[in-house]
C-alpha cells in the first residue's frame, strides 16, 4: 500500500541538548546492565514535553482526554501546511488571513485534518538559545498561532494542530488563548516539529504516535508525513 510513498521524519532525536520549555528535557539513560552481561538494558528518565512531543487536553483541562484516551482514528489524518516561513520573525502570529488566503489557493481546510504551521523557526533547533529565544523583561519570544486564528480552526473541525517552535502560543504565554482554544475543544497539539518545509501544503497524510500512557498530558511521539508519489 506504500509502494509510491515517500516518509517525512517530522520528529527530532531525542538527547540531553535539545532545546525545551526550561533550558532542560530532564533527559538521561543509564545502563542497567552491559554487553558484559549479555544483554545491553537502559533506563531513560526525561519530562513529558521533551523533543517533538503532543499535548492532551488534560494538560490544560481537568477532566479532558489524556494522551492514552485519544482515539487512532484522530492520529492518522490528513494534513494541512500553513506555511508562513517567508514571514518569519519572533513576533509572527499566524493568523486567520493567513489561513483564508491558504484555502483561497488550495481549498477550504477538511475535517479531521491536523494543520501546521511552518514558521521556519526550526532552523534554530540546534541553537537552544536562539530556539528558546529568551528575553530580557523574562519569557520566551517565537512563533504561533493567533486566539482567532485557533477558533477559526476549530470552525474547520481539525483533529489537531501543530507547530515547528516550543508551543503554538509563541510568546503570548501569560494565558495560553491557543492552548485553551484547542485542548478545550478535545483536540490535540504537537509541537517541535521538523522537516516542515518537504511537505506539500495539501494532500499529505501524517501518522503521529505517542506513548500510550494512561494518565498522560504530554507525551513524546513518531510523527510521520506520508506523500504519495
Amino acid at each position: 500500500m506504500f509502494e509510491n510513498a515517500k516518509f517525512i521524519d517530522l520528529t527530532h532525536t531525542i538527547d540531553s541538548s535539545i532545546p525545551t520549555w526550561t533550558g532542560s528535557c530532564g533527559f538521561k539513560y543509564d545502563v542497567k546492565k552491559d554487553y558484559d552481561d549479555g544483554i545491553r538494558v537502559l533506563k531513560y528518565e526525561m519530562h513529558g514535553a521533551c523533543g517533538t512531543h503532543m499535548d492532551a487536553p488534560s494538560h490544560f483541562m481537568r477532566d479532558g482526554k489524556n494522551i492514552a484516551d485519544i482515539p487512532l482514528e484522530e492520529l492518522f489524518t490528513p494534513c494541512v501546511v500553513i506555511d508562513v516561513s517567508k514571514k518569519r520573525k519572533e513576533d509572527l502570529f499566524i493568523a486567520p488571513e493567513d489561513i483564508k488566503e491558504y484555502e483561497a489557493s488550495f481549498g477550504k481546510i477538511p475535517k479531521n485534518a491536523l494543520v501546521v504551521g511552518f514558521t521556519g523557526w526550526q532552523e534554530f533547533w540546534s541553537d537552544p538559545i536562539k530556539y528558546r529565544n529568551p528575553k530580557d523583561g523574562g519569557g520566551l519570544s517565537f512563533p504561533g498561532f493567533s486566539k482567532e486564528s485557533a477558533e477559526l480552526l476549530v470552525e474547520r473541525g481539525i483533529a489537531g494542530i501543530g507547530i515547528d517552535t516550543l508551543s503554538p502560543d509563541g510568546s503570548n504565554q501569560d494565558t495560553f488563548p491557543v492552548h485553551h482554544t484547542i485542548l478545550g475543544e478535545g483536540k490535540f497539539i504537537l509541537e517541535n516539529m521538523v522537516n516542515l518545509h518537504k511537505l506539500p501544503p495539501r494532500g499529505a497524510s501524517i501518522v503521529t504516535l505517542p506513548i500510550k500512557i494512561g494518565p498522560g498530558t504530554e507525551a513524546a511521539v513518531r510523527s510521520v508525513g506520508i506523500v504519495q508519489t
